[in-house]
């Protein structure tokens, strides 16, 4: 039986994921590698900030809530939403009258930190509560909205400053589809009980989603301050188009098999969480293995068609660095650092996202002044490494998150296995398109052996035998769940 959430959400983040790389073609096009990398510029301080502020909370939101006490914990982190927006506006508007930075330039980092927070804190509580359809339908209308929004903007020339007014835009109006189920609530309702539940479980994650968001932009800062916008934008561009790439799939998973296993930890199904998170990690290192053989073969001709000979020129020996960067991301983000979600060691976030800064900032600083662009992109590869492994092996000390040892042995080598056939195919066949056509049917063929030998997108039989079982209002019980695998 297929498991519908998760095909609902793959489906709307593949649409999704095709629609941004619609928009990251067309706005380096439109734009040019100055004015996009001043734009990314723009997305790289709004994500510092909003790392630092609100992203925290929507985390905190999924950690601690309780279906019985649902609208509480909904108008309680509205609340805190409200609150935290307008200080940061208050802080903003300081500056911007005290000639500290240019206004528009703050006005424009402002308005995308309150589209993000709303935007994402609508979907969390949206998925939370189960509703996968809002999510996917907000999903797609946000993507749509960007590409429309976005290139509106450029045509008029709005620049860098109007392009993130576009996404800001676009953001707040795709949150509709999740807040028109929730605008009942009134906030009212928000407890000091649910609020302090919330920053106690969230203050940790505070710190490490902010210092977190400095380890993934300090590759962008030193590059835009040691060799300008222009280089920025078309290391930007083809980070953010693989990226974007290995998150379809990681926010998927998450979305799907990870909410849905909170959801029985939390009603005391333990067959079924084990079963949710096994086949979570095992489409994780699917995604993670097949998606960084995908770009190790097909990246270079895909990013010269989608971002233009141009970038592809000052970005085609990055692909193979930023495949093995967020195939490391994917495991770490969709899986391991899941593990803080069925625990009280939220803190790890925090312990481990300081690794990430100290290595991939570490580097960056050294690498990024004598090796420009692939200096910065090694950074960001070491960091990911480092804090994927520092998360598998110190997250199982406080709970045993499963990890299938088959999949170890079998997935990452039939991923070697595609890359090297593809090498074979390139190499004996002089016809560049019926290789390309070899190459991609092998790859569906080996995917499509993966996905039905490790069931990504059937419900598990646990969670099939304990639906009966459940209880409303259950206990959390994450101390009695224990692993199958290892």
């Amino acid at each position: 039986m297929l498991n519908a959430p998760i095909v609902l959400y793959l489906g709307s983040r593949g649409l999704s994921a095709a629609g941004n790389l619609l928009a990251v073609a067309i706005f380096t096009r439109m734009a040019g590698r100055a004015d996009y990398g001043h734009y990314l510029l723009i997305f790289a301080w709004s994500l510092i900030v909003y790392g630092f502020t609100t992203h925290w909370m929507r985390f905190a939101f999924f950690g601690v809530y309780q279906s019985r006490r649902g609208d509480e914990y909904v108008a309680s982190l509205g609340l805190l939403i409200a609150v935290a927006l307008g200080v940061i506006a208050c802080g903003f508007a300081a500056m911007a009258l005290s000639g500290f930075l240019d206004p528009v330039f703050l006005l424009a980092i402002l308005s995308l930190i309150c589209g993000m927070t709303i935007c994402e804190a609508a979907c969390e509580v949206t998925k939370t509560r189960l509703d996968a359809k809002s999510v996917a339908l907000a999903m797609i209308l946000r993507t749509c909205l960007t590409v429309v929004l976005g290139s509106s903007v450029l045509w008029l020339g709005g620049g860098a400053n109007g392009l993130a007014f576009a996404i800001a835009l676009a953001n707040l109006i795709a949150a509709v589809p999740c807040l028109k189920g929730l605008v009942r609530i009134p906030l009212s309702q928000a407890t000091r009980a649910a609020a302090l539940q919330m920053v106690t479980y969230g203050w940790p994650l505070l710190l490490s989603f902010g210092v977190m968001a400095v380890g993934q932009t300090i590759d962008r800062l030193l590059l835009a301050h040691y060799s300008g916008t222009a280089a920025l934008g078309p290391y930007g561009a083809v980070a953010d188009l693989l990226r974007q790439s290995f998150a379809v799939v990681g926010e998927a998973i998450t979305l799907s098999l990870v909410a849905s296993a909170k959801q029985h930890v939390n009603e005391g199904n333990v067959a079924a969480c084990n079963d949710a998170l096994r086949t979570a990690f095992n489409a994780c290192l699917a995604a993670a293995a097949f998606g960084a053989a995908f770009f190790i073969v097909f990246g270079d001709a895909l990013v010269r068609a989608l971002l233009g000979p141009e970038f592809h020129e000052h970005a085609r020996d990055l692909i193979f660095v930023f495949a093995f960067a967020f195939a490391f991301m994917s495991m770490r983000n969709y899986y391991f650092a899941q593990v803080i979600y069925f625990t009280h060691a939220s803190y790890l976030e925090l312990v481990i996202s300081l690794l990430f800064v100290a290595i991939s900032g570490g580097l960056a600083v050294f690498l990024v002044p004598a090796y420009g662009a692939i200096g910065a992109a090694t950074g960001l590869m070491a960091g990911y490494a480092v804090s994927c492994v520092a998360f598998m092996v110190s997250g199982r000390r406080y709970y045993r998150l499963p990890v299938d040892l088959a999949a170890v042995g079998e997935i990452p080598v039939l991923a070697l296995l595609f890359v090297l056939a593809s090498q074979a195919i390139g190499s004996v066949t002089a016809n560049a398109g019926l290789a390309l056509a070899v190459q991609a049917a092998l790859f569906v063929a080996l995917g499509a052996l993966v996905v039905h030998r490790f069931g990504l997108l059937r419900s598990s039989h646990g969670e099939l035998e304990g639906a009966a079982e459940r209880k409303d209002g259950g206990k959390a019980v994450a101390s009695r769940i224990t692993s199958a695998s290892v």
